[in-house]
C-alpha cells in the first residue's frame, strides 16, 4: 500500500511525474523534475536523491520549496557540504563520505522540511538544554534564533560530527557546548549498544559512555533552568518519571513510544501533575501514528 501512494504522489506533486517515474525505476539516466507550486526547476541523475525528494515533497510546505530544491540541487551535485536554512552541515550523503564512513547518521534535514523544527517556542535570548544532541543540527537552530545552548550525545561518531559542524557555523559556535555524555535518571554508564542507540551504531561498535543527570547538569555546569529539549530515542521514559521537569519554564520533546515499547500516555498524566499545560503534535517527519512517535511542548507559563 505505501509504495502504491509513493507513485500516486509523482502525479500529486510534480508536473512531469513520467521522467522522473523512468529515472525512479532506471530506465533515464537524468531528467528535469518540475515541482507543483514553483516555477524553479531541478536537474536530478541519480534515483536516491529523487526518492529523498519525493520522501519530503510531500512534508514540505510551499514557502519552503525553493529551500528544498536548493538542498537536492547541492545533494544532486555531491556536494561536500549543504547549506539548511543558512546553516551549514557535513553532507551525509556525499560519495566520499559515505565511502569513508560505516556508520548511520541523521540527515539533518526531515524536521526542517516538514516544519517538526520546535517552531512552537521562541529562542530569542533563552538558555536550552538538549538532550539528544544528535549531528548538533537542533543545537545550531536553537542558538540561530538566538539561544545558548548546552547538549550532549553519547554516540562518539555523531558528536564528532556536531563537532565539525558547529565549527561549519563561527557565527554560531560560541553559542552552543557540546558533550559527549548521555543524560539519564541517574549517575553511571551506559553501553552504546543500548537498544534506543541500535540505528546509530554498527555491530562490531562497543564502548560505555557517561551517563549523567539533569540535576548534575544544572550543578555541574551552573546553568539555569528555561528550556528542557529531547529527542533522545526512549530515554524520555527513563528521565521523565524520575526527575521533576516543573523547574523548567518549557520543555518540548519527542516521544518514542514505539523504540521504548512504552505508552505514552502515563507520560502525560506525570507531567500535568508537575503542573505543565501540554500540547501535542505529529511528528510528520516520520509519517508514524502520534501513539508510536509524537512531539509535545510543556510549558509553566
Amino acid at each position: 500500500m505505501r509504495k502504491i501512494k509513493n507513485l500516486i504522489e509523482y502525479f500529486k506533486y510534480l508536473k512531469n511525474p513520467i521522467n522522473p517515474l523512468k529515472l525512479k525505476f532506471g530506465l533515464i539516466e537524468k531528467c528535469d523534475v518540475k515541482i507543483k507550486g514553483t516555477e524553479n526547476i531541478l536537474t536530478i541523475s541519480n534515483a536516491q536523491i529523487l526518492d529523498r525528494l519525493m520522501h519530503l515533497l510531500p512534508l514540505t510546505p510551499k514557502e519552503k520549496y525553493d529551500e528544498l530544491i536548493e538542498y537536492i540541487t547541492d545533494l544532486n551535485n555531491d556536494e561536500e557540504y549543504i547549506t539548511i536554512n543558512k546553516i551549514k552541515y557535513v553532507n551525509f550523503l556525499n560519495s566520499e563520505f559515505k565511502e569513508n564512513n560505516p556508520y548511520s547518521y541523521n540527515a539533518c534535514n526531515k524536521e526542517y522540511f516538514s516544519d517538526d523544527d520546535w517552531n512552537m517556542i521562541n529562542f530569542q535570548d533563552r538558555q536550552v538544554i538538549d538532550i539528544g544532541g544528535n549531528v548538533a543540527d537542533s543545537a545550531l537552530d536553537f542558538a540561530n534564533q538566538g539561544a545558548d545552548v548546552i547538549a550532549f550525545e553519547p554516540v562518539k561518531h555523531l558528536y564528532e560530527i556536531a563537532l565539525e559542524n558547529i565549527s561549519l557555523n563561527p557565527s554560531l559556535s560560541n553559542k552552543i557546548t557540546f558533550i559527549n555524555k548521555a543524560v539519564g535518571s541517574k549517575k553511571g554508564k551506559i553501553d552504546i549498544t543500548a537498544n534506543s542507540l541500535k540505528n546509530y551504531v554498527s555491530g562490531d561498535v562497543n564502548y560505555e559512555i557517561d551517563v549523567i543527570t539533569i540535576d548534575d547538569i544544572l550543578n555541574e555546569y551552573e546553568i539555569k533552568p528555561d528550556i528542557l529539549k529531547m529527542n533522545c530515542e526512549g530515554c524520555e521514559f527513563e528521565i521523565i518519571p524520575q526527575t521533576d521537569l516543573s523547574i523548567f519554564n518549557e520543555v518540548i520533546f519527542e516521544h518514542h513510544a514505539k523504540i521504548a515499547g512504552k505508552d505514552y500516555k502515563p507520560l502525560i498524566e506525570i507531567l500535568k501533575k508537575q503542573g505543565f499545560k501540554i500540547n501535542t503534535y505529529p511528528c510528520n517527519s516520520s509519517r508514524s501514528p502520534f501513539k508510536e512517535i509524537g512531539i509535545m511542548h510543556l510549558n509553566n507559563y
